[in-house]
């Protein structure tokens, strides 16, 4: 009786758990193991389960967005797009709106449409979250309202956010033109998530822009490695190909982005700017006459192809035929009012071959509206604006485009110089030409306005010096250099 009594009180005082083999455990306990193994870098092992436990019947909507997290820091963003759409039919609130916000972004990235409805659906989930807000700011961006999607984006950095907020403010400033803050907000994004794939995205896109596309090469190929569906790398990496001279190469990557998304225009319309890109190289290589024939086949065939148009009125260009590309160039703008390039080459044909600047500015100040941070186009809307006598606008334009920390020419400070002449401002326009001097020291124009310069400053010693080195280098015009031979004859300035 003792030993039974004994035997009783033992398995009296085991654990309950003790006593029964364990069931096997539910998918939160799954996910908490997922997380652990995440934590100690077993990513591969945490995936593992988190798909196990995603693949159970009352797996929750948190566990589906553990998944879908994963997935997307692993740039597997079809699974992760489905991952999140299942999360979000069962989440609510806070959680939904971060799910849908996921999904649109990831979305957007493999060139799909419905990215702006995922995006509207999870800012109405969650109106003020750090995703959602994003998510809507990248949307806007994409619709042109660079405003309203600054606003966002920076509520969503203020909300704590992190590289995806940073990332969606680099495309909202982007898309008002700052590129410099959109360069800033974009290794914001980087610095915050090291290997973001929509920041290198961004921030490679912005270095091609500001013509430093072989610093954004490695950030798209190391997307590309990792994920091979990310569309938007593809379209970056076949533009900055182009960008460095490389047509030949970026048919490949344009090709496949559009195979893979057939619902992206931007996409369908990169297969077209390579294949001019291809046709252009003919002209460097100078056969000028082939591209033509090349680009005017193209254009017959796709008579609504603003790109194609554009490259033809380029070919035109080369063989000095002003008036047909003038006429490429005006259906080309009519087609896309908003293509910055068309704009600019329109406004280069009627300002440089045509020598009517002032049938150029507006052409012009569309081009500088739709890229405001592009320094060449304001240049040369300075310079049309000048040569047209509307010196104020002028000097306006051309300090903007001379202190752009990316802008590296003479040119900007050579117009500036000009229009400060004009207007008679001979010291201010004196440090301008200095300055184009010092970035183009063989300038033949830059010096023989220095001469002027001097010259309506009575400076004789200065006068002689710049007038005749203006001479040197071959300036021609004929009152320079007459008023040039007087004073070195000993005649005064008066």
């Amino acid at each position: 009786m003792k030993r039974v009594s004994w035997l009783l009180a033992l398995v009296l005082c085991v654990p309950a758990a003790a006593q029964k083999p364990s069931g096997p455990a539910g998918p939160d306990e799954l996910a908490r193991q997922a997380e652990a193994k995440a934590a100690a870098g077993d990513v591969d092992g945490a995936l593992e389960l988190l798909r196990k436990a995603a693949a159970m019947p009352n797996a929750s909507g948190d566990v589906q967005l553990k998944l879908g997290r994963l997935l997307e820091s692993r740039l597997e963003l079809d699974a992760a797009i489905g991952a999140f759409q299942i999360a979000a039919d069962k989440l609510s609130g806070p959680a939904k709106g971060e799910a849908l916000a996921r999904m649109a972004i990831a979305q957007e990235v493999r060139g799909m449409a419905q990215s702006a409805a995922s995006a509207d659906a999870a800012l109405q989930a969650d109106a003020a979250g750090a995703w959602p807000l994003a998510a809507a700011a990248r949307a806007r961006a994409r619709q042109g309202k660079g405003d309203e999607a600054v606003a966002m984006a920076q509520k969503s950095v203020g909300a704590g956010g992190g590289a995806a907020s940073q990332a969606a403010l680099g495309y909202a400033q982007e898309a008002k033109g700052d590129l410099a803050a959109a360069e800033a907000a974009y290794r914001a994004a980087l610095a915050a998530e090291q290997g973001n794939a929509i920041a290198s995205v961004g921030l490679a896109r912005v270095l091609r822009k500001t013509r430093r596309a072989a610093e954004g090469e490695p950030l798209v190929a190391q997307v590309l490695a990792k994920s091979p569906g990310a569309i938007e790398a593809y379209k970056e990496q076949a533009r900055i190909k182009v960008a460095l001279g490389r047509a030949d190469e970026a048919v490949a990557d344009a090709a496949t982005a559009a195979a893979m998304a057939e619902g992206d225009a931007d996409a369908q319309r990169l297969v077209q700017e390579v294949a001019v890109a291809r046709a252009l190289a003919l002209v460097a290589a100078g056969q000028g006459d082939l591209a033509i024939v090349e680009l005017q086949a193209a254009r017959d065939k796709s008579p609504d192809s603003a790109s194609i148009r554009l490259g033809l009125a380029k070919a035109l260009v080369s063989r000095r035929q002003a008036d047909l590309a003038l006429a490429e160039l005006q259906k080309a703008v009519e087609l896309e009012p908003g293509n910055a390039e068309a704009q600019f080459q329109l406004g280069y044909v009627q300002h440089v071959m045509k020598n009517n600047p002032a049938a150029a500015v507006p052409a012009y100040e569309k081009a500088v509206a739709a890229e405001p941070g592009n320094p060449d186009y304001r240049t040369s809307l300075g310079a049309a604006l000048s040569h047209s006598k509307q010196y104020d606008r002028a000097v306006a334009e051309l300090q903007k485009a001379s202190q752009d920390p990316t802008y590296t020419k003479a040119d900007a400070w050579i117009y500036l110089g000009e229009a400060l002449l004009a207007q008679k401002k001979y010291k201010e326009a004196a440090t301008a030409l200095e300055k184009a001097l010092t970035i183009a020291p063989q300038s033949a124009q830059a010096e023989a306005y220095l001469g002027w310069c001097y010259f309506g400053l009575k400076d004789k010693e200065n006068f002689k010096l710049h007038a005749g080195k203006a001479r040197t280098l071959g300036h021609k015009e004929p009152t320079l250099l007459d008023y040039l031979k007087r004073v070195e004859a000993g005649e005064p300035i008066k």
